[in-house]
Parts: structure tokens; C-alpha cells; sequence
């Protein structure tokens, strides 16, 4: 669409027909969210192998977990459930947790279907050199998803994960230093080079780091979710 406008003449066009070409751009970046909001109407979690998708999901539903990442061999139906933090509460509505391999990429378009869809998108921090290509081909596909269905009102965070073995090797660093290396880490391999036809706001309002076995970064995320609207 970029090119296209760029060889219009808009002044020759009337107005009405300028609004439409002009509206549905404008309406994928302003529903880019970096957190849900009152038009968020689904959450969606994806990401890379053992990245904490599982993990992630469980904590939300208070449901005990294991201290070890597993690979999800398959995809598993989250049936709808609220998620709490404080005197707030939102009910998210059922979707799937898939497995973070390629073979189920595929999937990505039967997750992201529908206006006010917000995607947790949850990274590695300790692979993220080694799978950023991989992370920026998703990410690719996501905005893909969003545009072709010209779906509104959507939005995405990346989660970096794996926050606690990340600070290991930063021994004698303030919480927030470590936390701002992570982060700069993460926009770094995603944007050193442009993603082509990807519309995601790739910034620092985009991105959060995690330890998913922490109950303080659980609440951060909880209170995301909570904190207007529903689900």
C-alpha cells in the first residue's frame, strides 16, 4: 500500500476515497497495543520452543507448575478461565496453547482471527542470538495475519523470558540496568535489519522481561490483563 500511495496523486482523488485508503493503515497501527486494553477481546500466547509459553499459561490459571521447561508435543485447549489480580478479574475466552517448533507456525492463522486479539509473543533471552531469524519470520506472520484479515483493535508484547539465568551473567548489576540491557538486547536483534511487510511496533513499550517461575513478574503481566475491559 506504501508504494501505491506514494505514486497517487491524493489531491485528485475525493475525499471519501483518501479516508478508505488512508483508514485501514491507520487503523492496524493505532490497534497495535502494547498491552490489553477495554477493546481487547482475546489473548493469545506464542513464541518460540521453550520459551515459557505452557509455563505462562498455567500461571495465569494458578495451576501448580514444574520448574523445568518441557516442549508442548502438541497443542492443548485452554478452556476459558478468569484471571485475577487484585480486586480486578477479566474472563479470557478459550483458544489453544501450541507447540513453539515450525511445524506449528501454520497455526498462528487459526489463532489470530478476530478484531481485539492481544498476542504475548514470548522469546528466549538465553537463545536469542541463535533464533532471532526465527523470532523475526514469526513476528513477520503475526502482522501478516493482522493485515490480511484487516483485523482492528489488536495489539502484541514481546515476553523475554528466561530473565534469571540473563542476570547470572551480569553478576553486580542493578535490577534495572540488567533489565534495560535485556531489553536493548532484544530490540538490537530484531531491528538491525527491517522486517519486510511487517507492521509491528517493534519498540521498548513492546517488550518486557520475565522470570515465569516469579510471582512479581506474573503480576505484572496479571495486572495487564486486569486492569480494564474484558475479555
Amino acid at each position: 500500500m506504501g508504494i501505491l500511495l506514494a505514486m497517487v496523486n491524493e489531491a485528485m482523488l475525493p475525499i471519501w476515497i483518501i479516508a478508505i485508503m488512508f483508514g485501514g493503515l491507520i487503523a492496524l497501527l493505532i490497534g497495535l497495543a502494547s498491552s490489553p486494553n477495554e477493546r481487547t477481546r482475546r489473548i493469545v500466547i506464542l513464541g518460540s520452543s521453550m520459551s515459557g509459553k505452557t509455563t505462562l499459561w498455567n500461571q495465569l490459571k494458578n495451576r501448580k507448575i514444574g520448574y523445568d521447561y518441557i516442549p508442548t508435543p502438541g497443542q492443548t485447549v485452554i478452556d476459558s478461565f478468569k484471571v485475577k489480580y487484585k480486586d480486578h478479574e477479566v474472563r479470557v475466552l478459550a483458544t489453544k496453547d501450541i507447540g513453539g517448533s515450525d511445524a506449528w507456525v501454520k497455526y498462528y492463522n487459526e489463532l489470530i482471527t478476530e478484531d481485539g486479539t492481544f498476542i504475548y509473543f514470548l522469546v528466549d533471552l538465553t537463545r536469542l542470538q541463535d533464533a532471532k531469524q526465527e523470532i523475526r519470520s514469526r513476528l513477520q506472520l503475526i502482522s501478516k495475519c493482522i493485515k490480511d484479515k484487516k483485523l482492528n483493535y489488536c495489539g502484541f508484547k514481546i515476553i523475554a523470558t528466561h530473565f534469571d539465568e540473563y542476570e547470572k551473567n551480569m553478576e553486580n548489576q542493578g535490577y534495572l540496568v540488567v533489565r534495560d540491557a535485556a531489553i536493548n538486547d532484544v530490540l538490537k536483534s530484531l531491528t538491525d535489519k527491517k522486517i519486510k511487510n511487517c507492521n509491528l511496533n517493534i519498540d521498548i513499550n513492546h517488550i518486557m522481561v520475565a522470570n515465569l517461575f516469579d510471582s512479581l513478574y506474573i503480576d505484572e503481566i496479571k495486572r495487564e490483563i486486569t486492569q480494564e475491559g474484558t475479555l
